[in-house]
């Protein structure tokens, strides 16, 4: 699995849909939609494959895309894409509908695509569409060529009064270089009272400790204008987390009127463990977002994520060379400590090349994990003030850490051996150590 796709409320319950290779663990291969619902956004049943790629425009790609949900109906809007091999452009990308009535069976348009964008082929994809007063609005992820002959992304916006026919009405935003040559799954919405633009830029090149994945997902922030339809951007990008996986991301807006983002808790041409055990992927635990008043998104874990908790495992001060058992490598780590004081948590695993370290440095200013090897180390800034506070959420295969209020984040894959301990390092200091069990996300057979 991996892009999610389709993500909604329908009659009171989460639905993901999420790019999906039935027939192997081991590639992406052909992708289709597979599904799975929610009434907690931890609690997920798996439903039937939504979408085949069985249509002359989606025959090699039931691409990613987004939903709307209507009076009961789910319109699900994605990119059909088809390989044209020996040809050039070698694929064509069309914006294709489908529908679901029961939010389980789903029928695909009769006259399909409904936006063909010739002239932005051939990498044109990843529709999220939206409804503002009484016209729809879709925002769709490009590359063109410049008149220097270079390879840019873009986001376009198109504008529908009927969710069928489709103008567009401006370019949101465009690389003038620094920002690779796709934009990928963009998004945009309205939170406090700005415009967000999130997307996932193809081609960013590494600056320092920036910018290190395959792949970026990151946002501008901006003041945006439904009559001109004009994005001013008032920041510029910057990434959404700062770990090894983290991309694609969707978000919606649900009946409590929370902005929650879900995103792919992986990278491309990565692989990991777990292809052997017959799956490969899973997503982000559920945040809601929030813009602070220096128009940074902080992200928070829903609170739903309460019902995963399963016992209190120590509360207490941690001091430096203190060790915990994670049992079953799973646990949720909760730290406060002086912001004056450097702070290093080991995770140690029986193979200590699968061992993980998460550092604070007092000094520098900044807040790192490391999960080794050639590129292990992911790094950021981050000045807390007075108190230090961490919350560390541990799957069997994934860590996601919190800083602050969540103005940090880093989501990383991790793979330990045998029992995992927890570990403080020499000279840490922790005034408050909680320690948690919380029930598996993931089950391995």
């Amino acid at each position: 699995m991996n892009d999610p796709n389709g993500f909604c409320v329908y009659k009171s319950e989460y639905h993901l849909f999420y790019q999906y290779n039935p027939n192997s663990s081991y590639e992406p291969g052909i992708a289709h939609w597979g599904h799975a619902k929610s009434s907690d956004l931890f609690t997920w049943e798996n439903l039937p494959i939504a979408m085949y790629p069985d249509k002359s425009y989606d025959r090699t790609g039931v691409f990613s895309g987004s939903a709307l949900v209507e009076d009961d109906i789910m319109f699900l809007f994605y990119t059909g894409n088809v390989n044209l091999p020996g040809s050039t452009p070698d694929h064509e990308q069309q914006q294709a509908l489908a529908i679901s009535k029961d939010g389980i069976n789903v029928t695909k348009y009769q006259r399909n695509p409904i936006l063909k964008g010739l002239e932005h082929q051939p990498n044109i994809r990843d529709p999220k569409v939206w409804k503002h007063e009484n016209s729809y609005y879709m925002v769709l992820g490009n590359s063109f060529v410049n008149e220097l002959n270079q390879t840019l992304g873009r986001a376009l916006l198109y504008k529908s009064d009927n969710k069928i026919t489709w103008e567009q009405v401006s370019v949101l935003h465009e690389s003038n270089g620094d920002l690779g040559y796709m934009f990928e799954c963009p998004d945009f919405f309205e939170l406090d009272g700005k415009y967000v633009l999130l997307f996932s830029p193809q081609g960013v090149k590494a600056e320092g400790d920036d910018y290190k994945n395959l792949y970026q997902t990151g946002y501008i922030v901006g003041d945006f204008n439904y009559s001109t339809y004009e994005f001013k951007p008032l920041t510029q990008f910057r990434e959404l987390d700062h770990g090894h996986d983290f991309y694609a991301t969707q978000t919606i807006l649900d009946k409590s009127n929370r902005r929650i983002v879900i995103a792919w808790n992986d990278m491309w041409e990565t692989n990991y463990p777990e292809q052997k055990e017959g799956f490969t992927g899973q997503m982000t635990i559920a945040r809601i977002l929030l813009l602070s008043q220096k128009l940074t998104l902080i992200q928070k874990p829903v609170d739903e994520v309460a019902k995963i908790l399963d016992g209190l495992v120590f509360t207490g001060r941690g001091m430096g060379g203190q060790g915990l058992i994670l049992k079953d490598n799973i646990g949720l780590i909760s730290i406060s400590a002086s912001a004056e004081r450097d702070f290093v948590l080991h995770f140690e695993s029986e193979d200590q090349s699968r061992a993980l370290t998460i550092k604070y440095d007092s000094q520098n200013h900044t807040v790192s994990l490391d999960r080794g090897g050639e590129d292990g180390l992911r790094r950021t800034r981050w000045s807390p003030v007075n108190v230090m506070n961490m919350n560390i959420y541990v799957d069997r295969s994934s860590i996601e850490l919190f800083c602050g209020e969540g103005e940090i984040t880093f989501s990383s894959r991790y793979f330990p051996v045998g029992q995992s301990i927890l570990r403080l390092g020499t000279g840490s200091v922790a005034d408050i150590l909680t320690l948690s069990s919380i029930k598996p996300t993931v089950y391995l057979n």
